[in-house]
């Protein structure tokens, strides 16, 4: 009797899928043929998809193959495919790593393309020369995007993006053209700020001339984009474009452009002053916003911890500042999770509420000695006499990380391993008072 090889396939792909088709779901079908192809009747698919789309290779903290090794570990898989040695990473120490913690754990490691490669040690070799090839040739395509981009610069040449309003991408050099239209507007924009109009004020006029912001196809997509209502942030961006000067922005300062200006210097500075004239004089109470969760959210897609972010709107003469824990990490190589936004006053309040429930306090007593001799009832009087000023400072000391279920927004809280160091002062505090 043939015993059944359980097989898993793995699969990855660099950039985000354009236009609904992967490379990831190609590289899939390849290996299933060639894994239904080999010798042996008992193949069997582990029935899991292992797909890291949109992620780089040059590391191997990914969602999929960090299941996939999991899987390994367990001894729930025999035998993985991938259709390239490069899919599994383009590092060298990378490649080497993995793939003998796979065979280690007994996974046999097949290349759908370089069947080739087996476990022999003249395979072992053939293995890391085509890793280093692989490695070396990551090197070289960002070497030379290194140096078109200092070509670019130093030649006062565009790098990337869409064209700003009031240019278009000649079609042939890709460089800013200006566009006669877009740019009479742009300098009517700046004679609205220069005679003290807020950009508010310029979006609701402009509108209501019938302007509309720039609309382009996507390369990814290709449908049109824009084309919208113009908001006050994009009437502020205009105003505050180096690009209408000649210039390119280029970090904290600006860098020559070889394109044709279509405001004039002191027009651009003299808006500057304008609007620097309205910031506050300190954006630092933005930082001071209360966060006690900061750095404990876990992105239920990527896994990567959230960041904070504030959207600041106002009505009249009130300004109200919204909170939000947000995915918008690049952390390894990865783009931000597009959705994964929860308002920070929620979740604060759903960890309170957790907090002041006596069977969170008591599955703490079960799992932490420190805490034996407290009472879970007494735990949760202490916790709800506090004032929210005192919980939120508590919170940011005694828990560890927050994650959410991708399914329904569950919410499991992990506490920090001494967290007894700071809940035992309030408790001994609370006790006296309470005497």
């Amino acid at each position: 009797m043939v015993q059944s090889v359980v097989y898993a396939i793995y699969t990855r792909q660099s950039a985000e899928p354009r236009d609904g088709l992967s490379s990831c779901e190609a590289q899939f079908q390849s290996c299933l043929r060639y894994a239904q192809a080999e010798p042996g009747a008992g193949n069997v698919w582990i029935g899991e998809r292992f797909d890291d789309e949109g992620i780089s290779g040059r590391t191997l903290d990914r969602p999929a193959l960090n299941r996939l090794r999991e899987r390994a570990k367990v001894g729930a898989i025999d035998r993985v495919y991938a259709a390239a040695l490069d899919r599994y990473s383009r590092n060298v120490t990378d490649t080497i790593q993995l793939l003998e913690e796979l065979e280690q754990a007994g996974v046999e490691v097949h290349i759908a393309h370089q069947p080739e490669l087996c476990s022999a040690p003249e395979s072992r070799l053939l293995r890391h020369i085509l890793a280093s090839f692989a490695q070396f040739e990551r090197e070289i395509i960002a070497a030379r995007i290194a140096e078109t981009r200092s070509y670019l610069k130093k030649h006062g040449r565009r790098l990337a993006g869409p064209a700003p309003y009031g240019y278009d991408a000649d079609p042939i050099t890709k460089q800013l053209v200006p566009n006669r239209i877009e740019a009479r507007r742009v300098r009517a924009m700046f004679r609205r700020a220069a005679r003290g109009q807020p950009p508010s004020e310029i979006a609701r006029r402009i509108d209501h001339l019938g302007w509309r912001t720039k609309r382009w196809i996507s390369k990814r997509s290709g449908r049109p984009v824009g084309g919208a209502r113009w908001t006050p942030r994009q009437v502020l961006a205009v105003l505050r474009n180096p690009v209408c000067l000649g210039e390119f922005a280029d970090g904290d300062s600006t860098r020559p452009g070889s394109h044709k200006p279509i405001v004039d210097p002191q027009s651009f500075y003299a808006v500057q002053e304008q609007l620097d004239q309205r910031r506050p004089s300190s954006r630092s109470d933005r930082h001071r916003l209360p966060f006690p969760l900061r750095g404990k959210l876990v992105c239920p897609r990527c896994r990567r911890r959230l960041c904070t972010y504030t959207i600041t709107r106002r009505w009249g003469l009130t300004t109200i500042v919204y909170r939000y824990y947000r995915c918008r990490s690049t952390a390894g190589g990865r783009p931000p999770c597009q959705g994964v936004q929860y308002p920070a006053g929620e979740v604060e309040e759903a960890v309170r509420d957790a907090l002041a429930d006596t069977r969170t306090w008591q599955t703490l007593i079960d799992a932490e000695t420190a805490l034996t001799p407290a009472r879970a009832d007494v735990l949760t009087a202490v916790w709800t006499g506090l004032d929210i000023p005192t919980q939120e400072r508590l919170l940011a000391q005694i828990v560890e990380s927050i994650a959410f279920s991708r399914r329904n927004s569950e919410m499991r809280i992990t506490f920090k391993g001494d967290f007894t160091e700071a809940l035992i002062p309030v408790i001994t505090q609370f006790t006296e008072d309470n005497r």
